[in-house]
């Protein structure tokens, strides 16, 4: 069931990062209004049972007064509303608490905030520190979102040092994890023009090796709407420019209407049965001189790989309706298997069409 909605509020951020999944810059103008995120908060409200929105960017507290009310609404609703930032407007204790006040006037349930190499190469480190003591301070559960490269100069442990506590590693197995210092580390995804040609010299892989191989595990798990007003089927590690993984406009499209048709689309089903790793293997076998890697930092490097690869969106166009009748039976099995499992009744539900649609 799809119980969270993601806003990517606006693609506008006041700092530039290098491998930036979003491709967020101050030079960007697209944004949501509060009409937008309140008619996308309602339609999903009228089917499914909404548990968690998540407003992101870019940087939300670019937009605070469209911020503000829209988590205000959600909260009325009774809904868990979290916070992803950068903390660029924390300059200081007294700005980090204003703010940190005025969310939680809102009705804010948590905070993540944004910190490695990249960001504080623009943001001081002592924006980070504020921003964690103000939630503390003001009881809003935070954590900080970080990325780790080759030769990074903050790690945990650097961290532990600067804020003076040991940090706790969160645990997405666990229901335990603690509200405050906490942090959350993850490898950074190398996400730029021709990304495929960056020497796996300058990348840090994680130490296991078949990690990468395996379907995608969050395609369709949320609703994610991008500061265009499109339905997107991921996180957002993947450049804007790849059509694959936006299903139109809520002004043209009604939300159900573009869940359904992403549902039922061939690349986002292989996706989500075979992962990036089984279309990175038929491409090879439509084309043996198309070289990949050997090893990935994870399925969205692969995914992004792909994706912004014209040789590989080539042998997909020509060539992906191949798989319609092989991604019907998987699917077919893997709700069978699914609602078997639940007890319920078995529904086939969203088996690609024999025309196996898709975005490319």
């Amino acid at each position: 069931m799809l119980s969270s909605l993601v806003f990517s509020m606006t693609d506008r951020c006041p700092i530039k990062c290098r491998f930036c999944g979003a491709e967020c810059s101050p030079e960007n103008k697209e944004q949501l209004t509060f009409d937008d995120i309140r008619k996308t908060v309602d339609s999903l409200m009228e089917y499914k049972k909404l548990k968690l929105v998540v407003f992101t960017g870019g940087e939300p507290l670019l937009l605070k007064d469209t911020l503000l009310r829209s988590i205000g609404y959600c909260s009325d609703l009774g809904i868990h509303t979290r916070v992803v930032t950068n903390a660029f407007w924390a300059i200081d204790f007294e700005s980090a608490i204003k703010n940190i006040v005025l969310l939680k006037k809102s009705g804010l349930k948590e905070i993540n905030i944004s910190c490695d190499d990249y960001h504080q190469e623009f943001i001081p480190l002592d924006n980070i520190k504020y921003a964690n003591q103000a939630a503390i301070e003001e009881n809003i559960p935070c954590l900080i979102g970080h990325k780790i490269m080759k030769g990074c100069r903050i790690t945990k442990e650097f961290l532990d040092e600067f804020l003076g506590t040991d940090m706790s590693v969160f645990d997405p197995q666990s229901n335990d994890n603690p509200d405050f210092n906490l942090i959350s580390s993850g490898y950074t995804v190398p996400i730029e023009k021709d990304m495929h040609l960056i020497p796996d010299e300058e990348i840090l892989y994680p130490e296991t090796t078949d990690h990468w191989k395996g379907p995608c595990s969050s395609i369709l798990q949320q609703v994610i709407i991008n500061s265009k007003k499109e339905l997107c089927i991921c996180c957002g590690m993947i450049p804007k420019k790849v059509s694959e993984v936006c299903f139109g406009n809520l002004d043209e499209k009604p939300l159900e209407f573009l869940i359904n048709e992403a549902n039922n689309d061939l690349i986002v089903n292989w996706l989500a049965l075979e992962g990036p790793y089984g279309l990175m293997n038929f491409i090879k076998k439509k084309d043996n001189a198309i070289q990949f890697r050997t090893n990935y930092v994870n399925n969205c490097h692969l995914c992004s790989e792909i994706f912004t690869r014209d040789e590989c969106r080539e042998i997909l166009l020509k060539h992906a309706n191949e798989k319609t009748n092989e991604i019907m039976l998987e699917r077919i099995f893997y709700d069978f298997m699914r609602d078997t499992t639940a007890g319920g009744i078995i529904a086939m539900r969203g088996v690609p069409d024999e025309a196996g649609s898709s975005a490319l």
